[in-house]
């Protein structure tokens, strides 16, 4: 299986008790509408999640300061889901971006037998050796053109989209990829790279980046096959989208009940919870639901409230029991003016659940 691993701030204000803070720029728009950079400090914690690319069930989390980088708890991550998953499944395979760069972590991650691909920052000199390779055609060249549709009816269009990716291999200008002490000898004569492939993208959906690309990936995957490990990172959006952004809007991820840093981690971890208890759900309800079309959260959300707006449940001694809203007024003996066709009147019910004989 592969793991999406990525970072979130949950800003807060200065009143929560334990809270990190950091100072940041960021670009406003004055009333005159010119653009401006300003420093700014932000309040609270920063939670790293890590989820499965293919159930979108968080695997592993932790929450640190919101100054904190997210490179020193990779492998923690890792080792965490790991663990959570036992011998029920196999993490095969990382996909995290630029904040979680390391080359010790790619070096940890390789020797335990999992795969990665993250993109290269833009200084790293293996950067600029794969632009550098990838513009006087060295590598493997893959490309792929397919057709995507646009509106509806009669505004309907089509657009080809292609794309071009090269994949590089044995790159071995990158000195951090190798265990804690192997950078600290780079100077050396006697000093052994180790070989790192890489994947450049020259286009992407039509945005031409020319003969030397501009995203490069690194991977420790076979590169034959450069659009694979293209692929595999394009999934790493879905974190953003069907984990954080979920959690946080739908699941009041940022709204801990008291503002102390053991109420953070509390609501953090017990909403994660429920938001894979609600997943796992999910995945067993559209299996069961053989040919349905699968929705996101927000429609199947609604779907649910439709399905069950006019049901209720009654708890009662130990037990509960859930109804339809018209059963449970005739079980009263509310007398009602028009009862649903498919609940019928008083005795139906009871016989429904057993508490009468047939005639």
């Amino acid at each position: 299986m592969t793991g999406i691993l990525d970072g979130t701030d949950l800003e807060t204000t200065a009143r929560y008790e334990g809270c990190g803070q950091v100072t940041r720029k960021r670009k406003i728009t004055d009333k005159r509408g010119k653009v401006r950079e300003i420093e700014v400090t932000v309040y609270g914690w920063k939670l790293l999640v890590m989820i499965e690319v293919r159930t979108k069930l968080p695997l592993a989390a932790k929450v640190v300061q919101i100054q904190d980088h997210e490179a020193p708890f990779t492998q923690e991550l890792v080792t965490q889901a790991r663990t959570n998953l036992a011998d029920h499944a196999r993490l095969r395979r990382v996909l995290f971006d630029r904040g979680f760069l390391d080359g010790a972590d790619l070096w940890w991650l390789t020797q335990q037998g999992i795969s990665f691909v993250v993109p290269a920052k833009e200084n790293m000199a293996v950067t600029t050796d794969a632009h550098a390779l990838a513009a006087v055609g060295a590598g493997v060249v893959a490309r792929r053109v397919h057709t995507v549709a646009h509106g509806q009816g009669k505004h309907r269009w089509r657009e080809r989209l292609e794309t071009e990716v090269v994949g590089l291999a044995d790159l071995t200008t990158y000195d951090q990829y190798g265990p804690e002490e192997h950078a600290r000898q780079r100077y050396r004569k006697d000093f052994e790279e180790h070989p790192l492939n890489a994947v450049v993208v020259r286009k992407w959906n039509n945005r031409d980046y020319g003969p030397g690309g501009k995203v490069v990936f690194l991977t420790n995957e076979t590169v034959d096959k450069p659009l694979e490990a293209f692929d595999a990172y394009d999934d790493r959006s879905l974190i953003e989208n069907c984990c954080i952004k979920e959690s946080k809007q739908a699941w009041n991820l940022k709204h801990p009940p008291q503002k102390t840093e053991r109420a953070v981690q509390v609501h953090v971890f017990f909403t994660l919870a429920m938001f894979a208890l609600a997943t796992a759900y999910r995945l067993r309800a559209e299996q069961a639901a053989v040919g349905d079309e699968p929705v996101g959260w927000q429609r199947w959300r609604r779907q649910l409230i439709r399905q069950n707006r006019d049901k209720v449940i009654i708890f009662a001694q130990g037990w509960y029991g859930i109804f339809h809203v018209a059963e449970y007024s005739l079980l009263l003996g509310v007398r009602l003016r028009e009862p649903p066709p498919e609940i019928g009147n008083r005795r139906d019910v009871l016989k429904k659940y057993g508490l009468v004989e047939d005639a």
